[in-house]
């Protein structure tokens, strides 16, 4: 590809940052919502995955191969994919409790790593480390969608700006 095919795709880039942008936003000013949206959204992805690894497994099947753990596979994603799209809310909170849970299991480990270090700063750095991972993995149990939504605002202020460079560049392609 030549630059110039680059200048003449220039709205690819912008149509990207766009919708990269527009992602952001939504996931800044709605986190619980674009949380919820992109977690069903992949629930019926995974669904529409399971059936076309149900088809596969039946191919097999009638082709007289191996099938099982195929078959096994399909139902599977069509189960996780079913509990995604249409439990979603509780999807969530089981995710963010597991989050939780490892969250301070880490924290801890950290802090027992720290007690065998001999050098000072090593020592500092695993015990705001460990402390940190603990206190988040607490925190995750009291009020675990408030602490999802927070990342969800860190993801959309990241999708905004990336999008922002991506229309910016996009002109710049444009005007080349």
């Amino acid at each position: 590809m030549n630059s110039n095919s680059y200048t003449m795709n220039w709205w690819v880039l912008a149509f990207n940052g766009l919708i990269a942008l527009l992602f952001g936003l939504l996931a800044i000013f709605s986190p619980i919502d674009t949380l919820k949206v992109v977690v069903m959204y992949f629930g019926i992805v995974m669904l529409i995955v399971g059936v076309a690894m149900i088809f596969g497994a039946y191919s097999s099947m009638k082709n007289k191969l191996n099938y099982g753990t195929d078959l096994i596979s399909a139902l599977v994603t069509l189960g996780l994919g079913v509990v995604l799209a249409f439990f979603t809310e509780k999807t969530l909170e089981i995710f963010v409790i597991v989050l939780g849970i490892w969250a301070i299991m880490l924290g801890i480990g950290q802090l027992i790593i720290m007690s065998a270090l001999e050098s000072k700063g090593d020592k500092r750095f695993m015990l705001y480390s460990g402390l940190f991972t603990l206190i988040f993995g607490v925190l995750l149990f009291f009020n675990p969608f408030a602490l999802a939504s927070i990342f969800v605002i860190i993801v959309g202020i990241m999708a905004s700006i990336i999008g922002i460079v991506l229309i910016s560049f996009a002109f710049k392609l444009k005007n080349l």
